[in-house]
C-alpha cells in the first residue's frame, strides 16, 4: 500500500521548503505546491492527499478561498491552516469549514509534526471505514430480494419457523436462503452475520 501524502501549499518558496523539510521525518510523503491550482491540476495527488498544510491567505483559481474549493470537489483530505498574525474571525471561519487546525506564526515544529500526524491516523481510519462499508455494501448487493428479507428478519432475532410463516415459505426454503445469505456475507455463523449487518447500519446510518 503507498504510503499517505501531505501536501504542502504556500506561495512563499523558502515557508514552502521549511514545512516540507519539518513534515520529512513523518511516514508519509510530502509534496510542496506553490497554490491551489498546481494541486488542483495534479490529480494522483489529489487523489493521494490525506493531510493539507495550506497558508491560509491562499485563494483557489476561482478567487474563493483553497478549502472552499476542496469542499466543492469532495475532497476528503484533512486540512490544517498554517498562517502569520491573522484576524480570529478567519481562524473561525476555517475551523467552521471542516478544518482540522490553524496555526499561527511562529509555527512550532513539534505542534505541526504532531497534528499532521494525527490527520494521517484520523485520515488511515476514515479510509478503513469507507473499504470496509464498500466490501460489505458489495455483500448486500448481491443478494437477492428473498435473500434480503431473510436476512434482515435473522438480523431481528427471528427463527428459521418465524421467517417461513412470515414470509409464506416453507422452513427448509429459510435454510437455504440462510445459507446463500451466510455464504454471500462472508460471515462463518449467526453471531458474525448479525455484527456485520449491525456493523453496516452503522456506518452507513442506514
Amino acid at each position: 500500500m503507498a504510503r499517505p501524502l501531505v501536501c504542502v501549499l504556500d506561495d512563499d518558496v523558502s515557508m514552502r521548503r521549511a514545512l516540507c523539510q519539518a513534515l520529512s521525518v513523518l511516514d508519509a510523503d510530502v509534496r510542496g505546491f506553490p497554490g491551489a491550482s498546481a494541486l488542483l491540476q495534479d490529480r494522483e495527488s489529489l487523489e493521494r492527499a490525506a493531510c493539507i498544510v495550506l497558508k491560509a491567505s491562499l485563494r483557489g483559481p476561482d478567487g474563493q478561498p483553497v478549502q472552499d474549493s476542496l469542499r466543492a470537489i469532495g475532497h476528503r483530505a484533512f486540512r490544517i491552516f498554517v498562517s502569520g498574525p491573522c484576524e480570529v474571525a478567519d481562524a473561525v471561519r476555517a475551523m467552521r469549514g471542516g478544518a482540522l487546525d490553524f496555526l499561527v506564526a511562529p509555527i512550532e515544529v513539534g505542534v505541526l509534526r504532531l497534528r499532521v500526524a494525527e490527520a494521517l491516523t484520523r485520515a488511515a481510519d476514515a479510509e478503513a471505514r469507507r473499504r470496509r462499508l464498500q466490501q460489505i455494501g458489495d455483500a448486500l448487493a448481491a443478494l437477492t430480494p428473498r435473500e434480503r428479507e431473510v436476512l434482515d428478519r435473522v438480523a431481528a432475532g427471528a427463527s428459521n419457523a418465524d421467517i417461513a410463516t412470515g414470509l409464506g415459505i416453507s422452513s427448509k426454503t429459510v435454510e437455504q436462503h440462510r445459507a446463500r445469505v451466510m455464504d454471500k456475507m462472508r460471515a462463518g455463523s449467526l453471531a458474525e452475520l448479525v455484527a456485520r449487518v449491525t456493523e453496516w447500519r452503522l456506518l452507513s446510518g442506514s
